[in-house]
C-alpha cells in the first residue's frame, strides 16, 4: 500500500513539474524579449538559481547534520546529471539540439576556469573560509561579467513598458514555488521508495536525490527546446553547475570549513571536468546530435558503475 501511495506521489509531482516549468519558460522568455535580454542570460542566472534550490537546500541540510555522504552525493550526482544525462537524454529525444548564443561566444574559457576553481582549492584536502570567500567573490564577479557582456551586445532596452507586470510576476512566483515544492516532494517519494534497498547514503544521494532534484532542470530544458528557446535550457544547466560550485560551496566553507578526502572525490572530479569540457565543445560547434547524446549517457552510466563498485 505504501509503495502504491509513493508511486502516485511521484507521478503527481512529475505532472506539476511539467506544467510549472511550462509557465516559467513562457513568462521569462516573454519578458526577456521585451527587455532585450537573451535567453542565455535568463537561463544562466534566474532560472538556474531557482532550479538549483532543491539540491542546494538538501546538501546544506546534510552538511549541517554532519552527513557528508548525503551532502556530497547530492551535489556531485546532480551536476553529473546536469552535464551528461540531461543533455544526452534531450539530444536522444530531439535527435539534434541546435545551440547558438552570443553570450557564450567568448566566455567559454572563463566559465571553464570558474568550474575547475573548486577542485583546485580543495586539492589540499581542505576548503577553508578563505577559500569560501574566494569562491563567493568569483561568483559575484561572474554575475557582473555576464551582466556587462549582455550590455555590450547592445540588446538591453531602456524605458520598456511592461504590461501586467504585477499579475505575471505572481504567476511566475507561483509557478516557481510549485516547481520547487514538487521537486522536493518527488525527492521525498523516491528516497522513501528506495529505503528497502539498504544502499549507502552517499550512493542514494548520488543517484536518487541527484536525479530527482534535477528533474526541475530537465523539465525547464525540455520545455525550452519545445518552445524554441534552447538558450534558456542550456544556460540553466551551465548556470546551475557554476552556481552550485561557487555559491553553495562558498557559503558552506564560510559557515563551516570542510575537511575533504581528496582521493575519494578524484574520480568524480575527473568525470565532472571531462563532461563540462565536452559540453563547452558542443557549444563551440553549436549542435548536440543523438550520437553525442549516446556518449554523454554512456559517461554517466560508467560514472555510476564505478561509484557503485568503489
Amino acid at each position: 500500500m505504501e509503495i502504491i501511495f509513493l508511486s502516485l506521489v511521484i507521478l503527481a509531482s512529475f505532472a506539476v513539474l511539467l506544467k510549472s516549468a511550462d509557465y516559467i519558460i513562457f513568462g521569462i522568455t516573454n519578458y526577456a524579449k521585451k527587455l532585450g535580454l537573451s535567453d542565455a542570460i535568463i537561463g544562466l542566472v534566474i532560472v538556474s538559481m531557482a532550479a538549483s534550490s532543491p539540491e542546494i537546500i538538501t546538501s546544506i541540510s546534510g552538511f549541517l547534520v554532519g552527513d557528508l555522504g548525503v551532502a556530497m552525493g547530492t551535489i556531485i550526482g546532480s551536476n553529473m546529471v546536469h552535464l551528461t544525462l540531461i543533455i544526452g537524454t534531450l539530444s536522444l529525444i530531439g535527435k539534434k539540439i541546435n545551440l547558438s548564443s552570443e553570450i557564450f561566444k567568448d566566455a567559454k574559457l572563463i566559465i571553464f576556469c570558474l568550474f575547475i576553481l573548486l577542485f583546485i582549492l580543495m586539492s589540499d584536502g581542505t576548503l577553508s573560509r578563505i577559500d569560501g570567500i574566494i569562491l563567493l567573490a568569483c561568483f559575484f564577479g561572474y554575475l557582473g561579467f555576464l551582466w556587462k557582456k549582455e550590455g555590450t551586445l547592445g540588446k538591453i532596452k531602456k524605458n520598456v513598458k511592461l504590461d501586467r507586470l504585477y499579475m505575471d510576476a505572481l504567476v511566475f512566483l507561483g509557478s516557481l514555488i510549485s516547481l520547487l515544492i514538487a521537486g522536493q516532494i518527488l525527492v521525498y517519494g523516491v528516497v522513501n521508495l528506495s529505503n528497502a534497498l539498504n544502499v549507502s547514503s552517499y550512493f542514494i544521494a548520488l543517484v536518487l536525490i541527484g536525479v530527482g532534484s534535477t528533474l526541475p532542470d530537465f523539465m525547464v530544458c525540455l520545455q525550452s527546446i519545445k518552445q524554441k528557446h534552447q538558450g534558456v535550457g542550456v544556460g540553466d544547466l551551465l548556470g546551475s553547475t557554476i552556481i552550485e560550485f561557487l555559491l553553495f560551496f562558498g557559503i558552506v566553507a564560510v559557515i563551516k570549513p570542510l575537511v575533504i578526502e581528496w582521493t575519494s572525490v578524484m574520480i568524480a572530479a575527473a568525470f565532472l571536468i571531462v563532461s563540462f569540457g565536452l559540453l563547452l565543445i558542443f557549444l563551440q560547434n553549436k549542435v548536440v546530435t543523438w550520437k553525442h547524446g549516446l556518449v554523454m549517457v554512456g559517461i554517466y552510466l560508467l560514472f555510476i558503475g564505478l561509484q557503485y563498485y568503489i
